[in-house]
């Protein structure tokens, strides 16, 4: 089984790091360092890929092509509301709506970026700021969102981080017995 395997090789690289760091105190400090550096970047990592917004219902895209009657009983009406509202023919209407089912947070943005466009401004950030700025809000929300900015940057780089630290560590580890990397091709 390529489970067992896969332990087995895990099993056998302890063991290596351990025939090379020699007394159990090294394997300690090594153990401490590791657990050292899980700590100190673990939470940043953790939180990467989380988002503190509450989590959205998914819709299958198998739904929409399955036929009038799995559509719901609700798509007939929004979609002749859709036709009302933004003047629209069904195919067109049915097309925006199935665009919203699709992915609502893709149709959200490409939605506020045509609206921001429309305004003149470049990009959905630029229209975002640029409104605030009209309502006297402009330095808030523009810290706003150099915070989100900031916050997405340093999960990246800790993620980046954790990854490097580990190449060289392992790189340093096994530096000087270059036969240990045969454990992979076993």
């Amino acid at each position: 089984c390529s489970c067992e395997k896969n332990i087995t090789l895990l099993h056998l690289l302890h063991l290596k790091v351990h025939n090379k760091l020699g007394s159990d105190s090294d394997m300690m400090k090594c153990s401490a360092f590791l657990f050292l550096i899980a700590a100190v970047v673990g939470p940043a990592f953790t939180t990467a890929f989380t988002s503190s917004k509450p989590a959205v219902a998914l819709v299958s895209k198998t739904k929409l092509n399955a036929g009038p009657l799995f559509k719901g009983k609700d798509y007939d009406r929004i979609v002749e509301n859709i036709m009302v509202t933004k003047n629209l023919s069904r195919e067109e209407a049915e097309k925006d709506y199935s665009e919203y089912l699709e992915n609502p947070n893709n149709y959200a943005l490409n939605k506020g970026e045509a609206y921001y466009r429309s305004l003149g401004y470049d990009s959905l950030m630029d229209g975002v700021i640029g409104e605030a700025e009209k309502e006297g809000r402009g330095d808030e929300v523009r810290q706003r969102v150099e915070d989100f900015k900031k916050q997405g940057q340093i999960k990246g780089l800790s993620v980046i981080t954790v990854f490097l630290v580990l190449f060289f560590y392992l790189k340093i580890s096994f530096d000087n017995d270059p036969t240990s990397l045969d454990l992979i091709s076993r």
